[in-house]
């Protein structure tokens, strides 16, 4: 009697041993797909960081910026735009000189040194306001139905932005991976947020 006891209590510790381990790994399960979720939507934003500060050194290949953040150094190759934030056009390296307002748009991978070393994908030059435009990576076009527009979403997934006509004349041909210079005074609190494109420029292609 005594040994079919310990049969009897030793299959019930199993059987809950093994509906405990399949809700562990449910809640296993469960647990780590959110954060993988959480992990592509956080690679996707940081896609593309921007820093805004005043140039404290400039070198062949690299501006040293003082943003809000601290310390950047931009690191500059063949495929950075080297913009004015006023109109879009390309500047020289020249005009960026020590004490010139900028916006660094540029990689999320940052070295540790002292300062912390990017790759920069635009530099635009001017005071980042309404007035400046906005370095832009189109990931998503949507026509909209009548035609009249376009709707293009960045690559960080974190805004639309309405183009017609008025922004720019050639707005359907616009396509996922152009870079734009995007300006605009209002957008909306949603996720991803939305706005209405006063002005586009299409970066060409370097």
């Amino acid at each position: 009697m005594y040994l079919m006891k310990k049969i009897l209590l030793l299959a019930s510790c199993s059987a809950l041993l093994v509906v405990g381990g399949a809700v562990a790994n449910a809640n296993s399960f469960e647990n780590n797909s959110l954060p993988l979720s959480k992990i592509g939507q956080a690679r996707v934003v940081q896609e593309v960081q921007f820093t805004t500060g005043k140039i404290l050194e400039v070198k062949d290949n690299m501006v040293v910026v003082k943003g809000e953040r601290g310390i950047v150094a931009a690191l500059l190759n063949d495929e950075t735009y080297l913009l004015n934030g006023k109109n879009g056009k390309a500047k020289k390296l020249s005009s960026f000189k020590v004490g010139k307002e900028v916006t660094v748009y540029h990689s999320p991978k940052m070295t540790r040194s002292i300062p912390a070393q990017t790759q920069a994908y635009a530099i635009i030059l001017g005071d980042n306001d309404v007035k400046q435009g906005k370095f832009f990576v189109v990931d998503q076009v949507t026509p909209s139905e009548n035609g009249e527009y376009v709707s293009v979403m960045d690559s960080s997934h974190s805004l639309i932005a309405t183009v017609d006509k008025k922004a720019y004349r050639h707005y359907s041909q616009i396509k996922a991976g152009d870079k734009l210079l995007v300006w605009y005074d209002m957008m909306t609190m949603s996720l991803p947020a939305r706005t209405n494109a006063q002005k586009v420029v299409v970066l060409p292609q370097n």
